[in-house]
């Protein structure tokens, strides 16, 4: 073979691969954990997390909520940023009224002070269950 054709169809191979990747991209759904099963090398994964939110905090300049989420296999911390909340109260959620409730949360992995915690991806990855 020449050179022509190879490249040929190495130009088609990789253009039928992008197009089947814009495609398939939106149905790529975050792994599903329970909280004992986090670990550092998750750091930075996006991931989904199902639980009870034990307690619902601010932070003292009143920008930022922590969720203690408990899924009967650990304790974990959920950070919502300000600009998340904002958009949260927008579409009407409640985040100090999600204390006892059942949700899914979709965020990714991060260490602070040497605990794990989820920053909340945005406000439509957190889903009330219960």
């Amino acid at each position: 073979m020449d050179d022509e054709k190879i490249f040929k169809i190495a130009l088609l191979t990789s253009l039928v691969g992008m197009v089947g990747m814009i495609f398939t991209a939106g149905y790529i759904a975050p792994q599903k954990v329970r909280i004992e099963d986090l670990n550092l090398g998750m750091i930075d994964k996006e991931v989904s997390v199902e639980g009870v939110v034990q307690v619902v905090k601010r932070s003292k300049n009143g920008e930022t909520y922590f969720l203690d989420l408990n899924d009967g296999s650990g304790r974990l911390t959920i950070v919502i940023f300000q600009s998340t909340s904002l958009d949260m109260e927008k579409n009407n959620i409640n985040i100090m009224g999600l204390n006892q409730r059942r949700v899914n949360v979709v965020g990714n992995v991060a260490e602070y002070r040497g605990a794990l915690e989820l920053i909340l991806k945005d406000s439509k990855s957190l889903k009330i269950l219960a």
